[in-house]
């Protein structure tokens, strides 16, 4: 159904951005014909689908039909193909009725046989495409609630990767068949030859000259609590070097990376002695903030605004991960279309400092720019003097690059002043402005200033053991990238050059302490590889150990230790990653993996005991939670006694035992269950694999 939803989506915003002009109607049905007959014979779309409809669209001379089969009894499901007038096919969906929800199952199709399928299906279906492409291997593991397996390849020239451009192909992992094709392809692409290039060598030490590494305080959230470290990195990760002439350019590519809160009002008489610490805190952080009504005249004064304007919104917010920051948020609007005027103002609640300012009103075409780039250059500096004089003192003007329009057709400017420390620049901190070069106002203004504490710069690596780091372990790749032509001829065609840009497989973020490459939460990176134990060979439970390794379902470690018993937090870590397992923080954030447990209803509060070895009635407690048979498993009085030692057996829990029996999580050996029985870590993966996919 996603799928089908994502192929309708992209239909609608084909039929929405390409506007329909008139094709040659005396050939419609000849093209409508040879569409159909070509989209049966590559998808061998047979009888039994006996409903078809179908829409076109022509734009520029091209014309692409949106073809649609489904079966009148709604058993089969439906077809979806858009093909255009020369046979290319731009995507195929293929989908069937889906009927209560759907239990994990073991892939009958391994990936390497899918990906062979996918190959071997652009090479039919789309012939002309398929020597120019090249596979993205993403060794991540499997998602234990999909169906089926996801294919990426990138276009390539030459072999020289093209991002922009990538077809898609989903593979069912239960029979192997083809379930969707989506080609993003730009057919009138012209590619810059590779003559005269820079080497590699060159373009690094480009690189180094004119982009570099600076140090940078980056920040991030974990919980609601900031967090502050120091790295080397580029200021600009969209940053390259053309590789022609070694000048620096935007690189405008899709690479694969892996990469306000109400104010509550209290109310009554209760005195302090009945506030717990948090609600006394929450009442003296927002103490001392400025009234609705100071908020409003405030932001009237700094904007200027006469009468006319009327206050449409206003809202008091605590700024995230900030203790006691409090801003207020303003709309003012003036007349209507197609004359209105909108200024939008945020102040802080306390200094009553301006954070941030847009304004809008209808553009005349008759005002002439009076203002270069230069000009309002030293307009947006003024005025961040004025508004911020203090912050002013601590930001740096930021190169823009990419190409400028004519001074005719430039009406406004935007500049970039980035926040900096004693020689380390604070990313996502400073002053952004724009200023309108037909009057010389200010059309945009937004202050972003970290408030927490920096870390201090002591032990650092130097920046050319930061640079080994990140053109040796990140490295940089020759690549293409997409440009436009440049002057008022909008027919020009599109081109794509040659430029060497940063190898986006993994970040560019290196530990200015140790030389680490980080994540986007400042810890360690990690490829998400498929974990291979080398402990398990001995374990009764290697094959299913493994595949659940497969799916991502792995305890920490590089050791799995299957004949050591396993505790509560280790059992429990394993059935939360086999019930959520994209659910990645759940071993950042302490406690967090008790309270994700104790929310969805697989453990209780007063359950609690990380370093207590679970027994076997406990893990099928857990796992009978998970699977949502509680209610019914509660029930005890209603089931068999199934096992020799069921007088052993918690009587609370006897129906949870035979529930497990009945599905195949466990088994008795020769009638006896042993439920006080210690579990080992290979008994656990047992129990997992068994929930997973008992009855595959």
């Amino acid at each position: 159904m996603k799928r089908r939803i994502s192929f309708l989506l992209a239909l609608a915003m084909i039929l929405t951005f390409i506007p329909f002009s008139s094709f040659a109607e005396e050939n419609y049905d000849k093209q409508l014909k040879e569409a159909i007959i070509k989209s049966k014979e590559l998808f061998n779309i047979g009888k039994e689908y006996d409903k078809f409809s179908h829409s076109v669209n022509s734009y520029d001379g091209k014309t692409i039909f949106y073809l649609n089969w489904s079966d009148s009894k709604g058993k089969l499901g439906g077809i979806e193909v858009s093909i255009a007038v020369d046979g290319t096919v731009i995507n195929y969906s293929k989908w069937g009725p889906r009927t209560g929800e759907q239990k994990p199952k073991l892939p009958k199709v391994s990936k390497e046989e899918g990906l062979k399928k996918a190959q071997d299906f652009i090479k039919k279906v789309s012939p002309k495409f398929a020597g120019n492409i090249k596979y993205i291997d993403k060794t991540e593991p499997l998602n234990v609630n999909s169906d089926g397996y996801n294919y990426n390849f990138v276009r390539t020239e030459k072999g020289i990767p093209y991002y922009n451009n990538s077809i898609n192909v989903y593979i069912d992992s239960s029979n192997g068949e083809v379930r969707s094709y989506n080609t993003n392809w730009d057919m009138n692409l012209v590619f810059s030859d590779s003559k005269d290039i820079i080497s590699l060598e060159r373009a690094k030490e480009f690189y180094k000259e004119k982009i570099g590494l600076d140090l940078l305080y980056k920040s991030t959230h974990v919980g609601e609590k900031l967090k502050t470290y120091l790295a080397y990195g580029p200021l600009n990760m969209s940053l390259g070097i053309d590789a022609k002439d070694g000048k620096v350019v935007s690189l405008y590519d899709y690479a694969f990376y892996e990469k306000n809160m109400d104010m509550g009002s209290g109310g009554g008489n209760a005195g302090p002695e009945e506030l717990n610490p948090d609600e006394e805190k929450a009442i003296e952080d927002i103490s001392g903030i400025i009234s609705q009504k100071e908020a409003e005249k405030v932001g009237r004064e700094i904007l200027g605004l006469d009468s006319e304007f009327k206050l449409e919104y206003i809202n008091l917010y605590n700024n995230w991960g900030y203790d006691g920051d409090y801003s207020w948020n303003m709309d003012f609007r003036k007349g209507s279309y197609p004359k209105e005027q909108y200024v939008n103002i945020r102040i802080n609640a306390k200094t009553k400092e301006m954070e941030s300012l847009y304004r809008y009103g209808s553009d005349d075409p008759s005002n002439k720019v009076q203002y270069n780039e230069e000009q309002a250059l030293d307009i947006a500096k003024k005025y961040i003097n004025k508004m911020n004089p203090d912050k002013y003192k601590l930001v740096e003007l930021r190169e823009n690059f990419g190409n400028q329009e004519s001074l005719e057709e430039q009406r406004s400017y935007s500049f970039n002043f980035i926040r900096k420390i004693d020689n380390a620049y604070v990313e996502n901190d400073g002053i952004s402005i724009a200023v309108d070069t037909t009057n010389g106002n200010i059309v945009d203004y937004r202050v972003n200033w970290n408030k927490g504490e920096f870390p201090p710069k002591d032990n650092l690596i130097s920046v050319d053991k930061a640079y080994d780091k990140l053109f040796n372990d990140i490295g940089m790749e020759l690549k293409y990238t997409s440009t436009y032509g440049e002057g008022k001829d909008s027919k020009e065609q599109k081109k794509a050059r040659l430029v060497y840009g940063l190898k986006s497989d993994k970040p560019a973020i290196i530990d200015a302490k140790t030389g680490t490459i980080l994540n986007n939460m400042g810890e360690p990176f990690k490829l998400s590889a498929v974990v291979s134990y080398k402990d398990i060979d001995k374990s009764y439970a290697k094959e299913k150990i493994n595949i659940l390794a497969q799916y991502g379902i792995t305890l920490p470690g590089e050791e799995f230790k299957p004949k050591e018993k396993i505790n509560q937090e280790d059992f429990l870590y394993l059935l939360a990653k086999a019930n959520n397992p994209y659910y990645n923080y759940l071993d950042n954030i302490e406690g967090n993996l008790y309270n994700y447990l104790i929310n969805i209803g697989i453990l209780k509060e007063d359950e609690q005991a990380p370093e207590r070895t679970v027994t076997k009635e406990e893990g099928i407690k857990y796992i009978i939670r998970a699977l949502k048979y509680d209610k019914v498993a509660d029930a005890s009085e209603i089931y068999k006694d199934l096992f020799k030692d069921t007088k052993d057996i918690d009587p609370k829990l006897k129906g949870y035992a035979s529930i497990a029996y009945g599905l195949n999580i466990v088994q008795g050996d020769k009638g006896y269950l042993n439920p006080k029985g210690e579990l080992k870590r290979e008994d656990a993966a047992n129990m997992i694999y068994n929930y997973l996919f008992s009855g595959n």
